[in-house]
């Protein structure tokens, strides 16, 4: 164990160690120099003794309790103490204000010694601790916790900027689709935080709307007293003709239709102006608005050294000031003089074209988005939950940016008197669904709990899942999974070439893959269970760039190939989660259907159920002159046989296959190849070297290169190969072991050989004559023949045909039938 520090006094002595000898592999880019070991004494009888020690820290320093640098603490890190009392028949306690972290701790000696171990596990920050003797608290000491993951001054402060500037985004789409306006509360007043994000969300709308009122602006009537002559008076009202008739004004008197009057008299014309009640309103607003960007700019001002966020920070509210100034000069602003009125309500204000726009914005501001919950107060505590909501809001913003706001946003926010509650919460299940389209939806769901007894026999509850319902297809999921741990091991970089998320998360990942199923509801007979994820990520936090050689890892690389791995994610560095949620958002049905791994019987069962309706032509060779027959057709590439009007499968065929009599060697199907084309044509016109016996219509197959079978068909004794040749299809072709089962032509034939095989069951197979097949009711000739006498044959819709050696025959499913069999 590595002694950290001890604290030594008169009344106790307290040790602290970490378990572990070596340093923690830590993958942050910068890490602190010195960490934080601050004493508050409560006591006034206390006292320091010379023991006092600090890793890290000069001896000279360390027994200065008035100090506050200690060694630098880690979360998810192990640490030992060891606390005593300094006298006999003293107890001590140590406190904390989460009780998990003290929980390790044990007693001894009657209340003497307490020693045991600490892990902050995903908290970081300070972390405050008090010492109790004989029930008097005697000191407090303060540590400071920093990740190992991620930059605590910078990762770590733009996740919770982040986390507000999302919500805050969304929390404001939420109010202006509901047409919420929350309630101001004076006790609680938005953060700068909130403050400064919230405007950043306005501040272009804003523009636009005073713009607009900059291009229409709405005048008020305003008069104003001026002396005016005689002759240009235009209004005679009552003020003018009560000045007239008193002798009231200015200048001579005159005479004026019988009366005496003043030359000049006053009078208070209508005249159009800019300065209204509206007007002076909207520039209160903006004014406020700038004497609280310039408040928090002198905070930013007064610091000596800030950190590249704080001074990307500091530059925005610059610009900020900027776009503010200018709409205090739009003339209809820069005309307004004064204060409105106490109690001034406007229609104009809540309705016009531009005024309505500036003033919902402006108070939004006004009020501030105040944000609570579970998410909102999570601060500096639990940096592995931070890292989840994070995680999620961070996809929810990447499928916004590409699609736009969400559709309903009731779920994630609920309206209280004080602001706005936000409902995610680690455990509980909340969703967003994005429009990709009219016919296509996608959810982005946190915490889904998959616990439905008829899809899943052990609960599984991803982080996130992203779902696509498109109308046509199955529901389609993507699953991510954030994993605030690293693997920093040397053995691990070697096996996936890069750091990365421990094995039993990317095991957990396969999990899910496979064990999220859902029900098809294409399924009409039966319940029909379909794997439903394509692709599951681990999200982890690292600073990895685009040029980096990230893209060559095992991590990376096996997301496309496998469906699983991992992608390191941070503020800084989104780019790797956003190409791969976009390479899936911009796909359609087909192209997310190509990311699944196909099982491989799927495959075949799919394959050979395309096969059962392929029809194959297996053709024989002449007697006498076999081998020139044969010779002639692999050079020439063509095969033909008589005409059939009764034979629809003629015009459908896909391959044509050789059967080779005893004559040129062991008899059996051993050459196949794909028809091109076909045609009609009489016999006479095809040239042969032979001479054809008569002239008939012949249909003519142009064939690819032929080819050998990939297994011969070999020809038992028991089988026969009629003079013109056989139909099948090309899942008989494909799967039959002897010239017999070519004759198997359907999926449900196969599935009941299958069967017979698997338990050893005594049979033989014997052909009716060929017939004209129902495309859409396909029907075997093949009787399947048992010891008992009894035999089967397969029926088309109406399913397998069983006719006994005694009694009535009967239809059975394949199902009933294995179930009859077996009974």
């Amino acid at each position: 164990m590595k002694h950290l520090f001890r604290i030594a006094t008169n009344r106790f002595t307290l040790d602290w160690h970490r378990v572990r000898e070596s340093e923690h592999a830590v993958l942050a880019q910068s890490m602190p120099v010195m960490g934080r070991l601050r004493l508050v004494p409560h006591d006034d009888g206390l006292q320091w003794r010379d023991l006092m020690m600090r890793s890290g820290v000069p001896d000279a320093l360390a027994a200065d309790a008035s100090d506050p640098n200690g060694p630098p603490l880690y979360e998810q890190t192990e640490y030992q103490l060891y606390l005593r009392g300094a006298n006999d028949g003293d107890t001590v306690e140590i406190r904390h204000r989460d009780p998990v972290i003290t929980r390790a701790l044990n007693s001894q000696e009657n209340g003497r010694v307490v020693h045991g171990s600490v892990n902050f596990r995903g908290q970081i920050g300070r972390s405050l601790f008090s010492i109790y003797v004989n029930g008097k608290r005697t000191l407090d000491f303060e540590v400071e916790v920093f990740p190992t993951k991620i930059d605590y001054e910078s990762d770590y402060q733009d996740i919770v900027a982040d986390v507000q500037s999302i919500l805050t985004n969304l929390a404001y789409e939420y109010l202006r689709s509901t047409h919420q306006m929350g309630k101001l509360s004076g006790d609680r007043p938005p953060s700068k935080l909130e403050w400064l994000v919230l405007i950043e969300q306005i501040i272009d709308e804003l523009d636009t709307a005073m713009n607009h009122i900059a291009q229409r602006p709405t005048r008020g009537l305003v008069r104003r007293e001026r002396t005016t002559r005689l002759e240009r008076i235009r209004r005679v009202d009552s003020r003018v003709r009560s000045q007239v008739r008193r002798g009231l004004g200015k200048g001579s008197l005159v005479r004026l239709g019988g009366l005496s009057v003043r030359e000049q008299i006053t009078e208070r014309p209508a005249e159009l102006t800019l300065d209204t009640m509206e007007h002076r309103w909207l520039r209160n607003q903006l004014v406020d608005i700038q004497r609280t960007l310039g408040q928090i700019a002198n905070i930013y001002d007064n610091e000596a050294e800030l950190s590249s966020r704080r001074k990307r920070t500091s530059e925005g509210i610059t610009r900020l000031k900027s776009r503010v100034s200018r709409l205090l000069n739009l003339e209809p602003i820069k005309e307004a003089d004064g204060d409105p009125l106490m109690g001034f309500a406007s229609l104009q204000l809540v309705s016009a074209p531009g005024y309505r726009e500036a003033y919902r914005l402006l108070m939004f501001l006004k009020m501030g988005l105040r944000l609570e919950g579970d998410l909102i107060q999570l601060a500096v505590k639990d940096l592995e939950v931070l890292y989840e909501y994070w995680t999620y809001l961070t996809v929810v913003r990447i499928i916004q940016d590409e699609h736009g706001p969400p559709q309903n946003l009731d779920s994630l926010f609920r309206v209280r008197s004080s602001g706005l509650s936000v409902q995610l919460k680690q455990g509980e299940t909340q969703q967003v669904a994005f429009a990709a389209g009219k016919h296509r939806k996608i959810r982005v769901k946190y915490n889904p709990q998959f616990a439905n007894q008829d899809t899943t026999l052990i609960p599984q509850n991803p982080d996130i899942l992203i779902r696509f319902e498109e109308d046509g297809w199955p529901i389609i999921q993507l699953v991510a999974d954030a994993k605030y741990r690293i693997d920093a091991t040397d053995k691990y970089r070697q096996q996936f070439k890069s750091f990365g998320p421990p094995t039993d998360a990317i095991n957990v990942l396969h999990r899910y893959r496979d064990a999220i199923l859902e029900i098809d509801q294409t399924e009409s007979d039966a319940l029909g269970l379909k794997r439903s994820v394509v692709q599951a990520a681990a999200l982890f936090p690292m600073n990895l760039s685009l040029d980096s050689d990230f893209r060559d890892s095992r991590l990376w690389q096996s997301l496309e190939r496998l469906g699983v791995g991992a992608i390191p994610v941070l503020p800084s560095n989104t780019a790797f989660l956003k190409e791969w949620l976009l390479s899936a958002v911009r796909q359609g049905g087909w192209s997310m259907a190509d990311r699944a791994i196909a099982s491989s019987a799927d495959e075949r069962s799919r394959d050979w159920r395309i096969a059962a309706s392929e029809a194959v032509l297996i053709g024989t060779l002449r007697s006498p002159g076999t081998q020139e027959h044969l010779d002639w057709v692999v050079s020439e590439r063509v095969y033909y046989q008589p005409y059939a009007k009764t034979q629809p499968r003629q015009h459908h065929v896909k391959q044509v296959a050789i059967y080779t009599p005893a004559s040129l060697g062991n008899p059996g199907i051993r050459h196949v190849a794909d028809v091109q084309s076909f045609e009609f044509v009489d016999r006479k016109d095809i040239a042969t070297p032979w001479q054809p016996r008569r002239n008939e219509p012949m249909v003519l197959y142009r064939l690819s290169p032929i080819r050998a079978m990939n297994r011969d068909i070999k020809f038992t004794t028991q089988d026969f190969m009629p003079a013109q040749g056989r139909w099948t299809t090309r899942l008989g072709l494909e799967r039959a072991r002897s010239v017999s089962e070519v004759a198997l032509e359907t999926e449900p034939e196969w599935r009941l050989l299958e069967w017979l095989h698997a338990t050893k069951r005594t049979f033989s197979i014997r052909l009716d004559s060929a017939r004209n097949q129902d495309a859409q009711n396909p029907k075997g000739r093949a009787w399947f023949h048992f010891e008992s006498g009894d035999r089967v044959r397969f029926d088309g819709k109406n399913g397998f045909l069983w006719r006994p050696a005694e009694g009535e025959e009967r239809y059975f499913s394949l199902r009933d039938l294995i179930q009859h069999q077996g009974a």
